[in-house]
């Protein structure tokens, strides 16, 4: 009884899309997290240019933030494989491109800010594409566990890019390393190929900015994505970036630890969200409550500003543990209810304005919190003062849950 409920529960890995949406997405994933590796890397030690470093990485960024918006109108027009196809051949062009300029020793700093934009532009229309993409593949059952195995995967991927760039350069070159990004690109392109999505039936507006607007206009007039969107703001705006850029300011100016430590801490995260979405997806929590998503990202809040307090690496390894456990859960639940809630013709812009909240305002939080350090605020106070703004409006939201009922 148990292996055939086993089984059942994992059926969709017998679905030939599926599997090749997974790949195609890990492989995206493994050459992003490669590509923004070897960009740094190569400005830093090659170039050593680093006041160029934060330029460079917005040029690859940004775009790819607002792009994404169009990249949701041009996924619920079209198929959306073809669009991670031909998201993916036009990427591994740039890196075939940029392979060439660099063996011929004409790759600076104009160069690669031009590749960097360009390799940006073209990836922002595979995520929107690809998010939209598991909904028509998969029956609503298979919503949570699948999401659990697609967010575990690219959190690996996130995680082992840099790792595999750092073991390529450590013991070859850039040539190498610009090589393997082809052929993960390559790979996400081939699998695209094995992907057969049911056709949703499209009314075309008479233009995309018209469509733009009433994907808009629809995620708005929806209470529950209107919550999940503001949900996503708040926890990107004042979680994402204050723990990533405080990460490594505790463990310079509180700790005055080594690189070792830095490594501890942010793996600690990393294992967390894998054992997060490892957990939710075994156990196939379907939980729509929008009470529950409060209480997870209170609790994120909490385990914010108990980091900033934190005074040996071990406490900080247990605090990130547990964070990045919560953040998985977060992640699929919110992910899962959205794709269950939304109108399957307006997925892909459903999708897109999801991404573009969840990687929007990380740049703006990157910039508040270089500004507040200027000013000579210290990261433990910065993290204590996010960490009450987001338990203070998780709270707020909850108790206004409380008295509709």
């Amino acid at each position: 009884m148990y292996e055939r409920t086993v089984k059942e529960n994992l059926s969709f890995f017998r679905n030939r899309s599926f599997l090749s949406l997974w790949l195609a997405s890990t492989s995206s994933f493994l050459a992003l997290s490669s590509y923004l590796f070897a960009e740094q890397w190569y400005i830093l030690r090659v170039l050593q240019q680093e006041a160029y470093l934060g330029i460079v990485l917005m040029l690859t960024l940004l775009p790819r933030i607002f792009l994404m918006l169009i990249g949701g109108v041009i996924a619920d027009r079209f198929k959306k494989a073809m669009i991670m196809r031909f998201s993916s051949l036009f990427r591994l062009g740039f890196v075939i491109a940029l392979l060439f300029v660099y063996q011929n020793d004409a790759l600076g700093i104009v160069q690669l800010s031009l590749f960097a934009f360009l390799f940006g532009c073209i990836d922002a229309f595979f995520s929107p594409a690809s998010s939209a993409l598991l909904p028509l593949l998969l029956s609503s059952e298979d919503f949570t566990r699948a999401n659990a195995v697609v967010q575990t995967s690219n959190q690996l991927a996130l995680f082992s890019g840099p790792l595999l760039g750092g073991i390529l350069l450590t013991t070859y070159s850039f040539t190498l390393l610009f090589v393997v990004v082809g052929c993960f690109l390559s790979v996400t392109f081939l699998c695209s190929l094995f992907i057969s999505e049911r056709r949703v039936e499209h009314r075309r507006s008479t233009s995309a900015t018209a469509e733009l607007i009433e994907g808009v206009r629809y995620v708005f007039s929806e209470p529950y994505l209107r919550k999940i969107l503001f949900i996503l703001i708040i926890i990107n705006f004042f979680f994402f970036g204050p723990l990533l850029m405080g990460i490594p300011l505790l463990v310079d100016g509180v700790l005055h630890g080594q690189a070792l430590d830095l490594s501890y801490l942010q793996g600690a995260y990393q294992i967390g969200m894998l054992l997060g979405a490892a957990l939710i997806g075994l156990r196939n929590i379907k939980s729509q409550s929008i009470r529950l998503l409060l209480l997870l990202i209170g609790g994120l809040g909490i385990g914010l500003a108990a980091l900033g307090q934190i005074s040996t690496v071990f406490q900080g390894v247990v605090l990130l543990l547990v964070m990045g456990l919560m953040s998985a859960v977060i992640n699929v639940l919110l992910l899962t209810t959205i794709q269950a809630k939304s109108q399957q013709p307006m997925m892909g812009r459903v999708m897109s304005l999801v991404n573009a909240a969840s990687n929007g305002l990380v740049p703006l939080s990157y910039a508040l919190i270089s500004l507040s350090l200027y000013f000579h605020f210290t990261i433990t106070w910065i993290l204590l003062y996010c960490g009450i703004m987001i338990v203070t409006t998780s709270c707020f939201f909850f108790i206004r849950s409380m008295k509709k009922d």
